[in-house]
């Protein structure tokens, strides 16, 4: 019970939050609450609103709040170039109470950038946007759009089977997946020192959404 009380005051907090404009703020404040890094870390904080994770090892942090049917976004500011094979993601509908989640990932890769956008499968079977029959579409849409030393903005939707990213407003992925319908959100750091920084993370329930559940079920 009292374990559960903390994350009872945490949706509430959240659902006023969200009661004016239907977004729900999850980097508001100079706080973390609500968020649980699933590894060792070198220091995870919040400054102005702004996350700042620093870690030596591949660390997923994730969120109490869970979500079915949403949009999310958040911008993203990976470490200046003397990182060049800095790995980042968001996750959603994640599972797994410990260490990695199992879920979908919104990969955001400054070693490869033309991949910012694409969604892979944690414990899901890897790549599944976009697979090889779609790669030269994907990379045309990709190209230059992911900015290095930048803000970049990340926004994905997901309803139903269907999910859709957005990399700094231009369309990458659009495609079905069922394997996981509900879950948790996470920001990850894939390791080797730098720190990451996410900021105006939020998320919306979408119209297809009722108390978490998709209409009809």
């Amino acid at each position: 019970m009292q374990r559960l009380l903390p994350s009872l005051a945490i949706f509430a907090a959240f659902s006023l939050q969200a009661a004016d404009s239907g977004w729900i703020n999850l980097s508001k404040n100079d706080s973390t609450v609500g968020w649980t890094p699933r590894g060792e870390v070198v220091s995870f904080v919040s400054k102005k609103g702004e996350f700042q994770l620093e870690t030596e090892k591949n660390v997923w942090v994730a969120s109490d709040l869970k979500l079915a049917d949403f949009i999310a976004e958040l911008e993203v500011k990976l470490p200046k170039r003397d990182k060049p094979n800095f790995n980042s993601g968001l996750a959603f509908r994640c599972t797994g109470d410990k260490g990695k989640p199992k879920g979908y990932q919104v990969e955001i890769d400054a070693r490869r950038p033309s991949q910012t956008g694409g969604v892979y499968g944690i414990g899901l079977g890897g790549w599944l946007y976009p697979k090889k029959t779609d790669k030269a579409e994907f990379d045309k849409k990709a190209k230059g759009v992911f900015k290095h030393d930048e803000w970049n903005h990340i926004r994905v939707k997901a309803v139903g089977p269907r999910i859709q990213t957005w990399v700094n407003g231009k369309p990458i992925a659009d495609f079905e997946d069922s394997k996981s319908l509900n879950g948790y959100f996470g920001i990850q750091h894939h390791g080797g020192g730098g720190v990451v920084k996410f900021r105006n993370i939020r998320v919306k329930k979408s119209a297809a959404s009722h108390n978490g559940r998709r209409s009809g079920q």
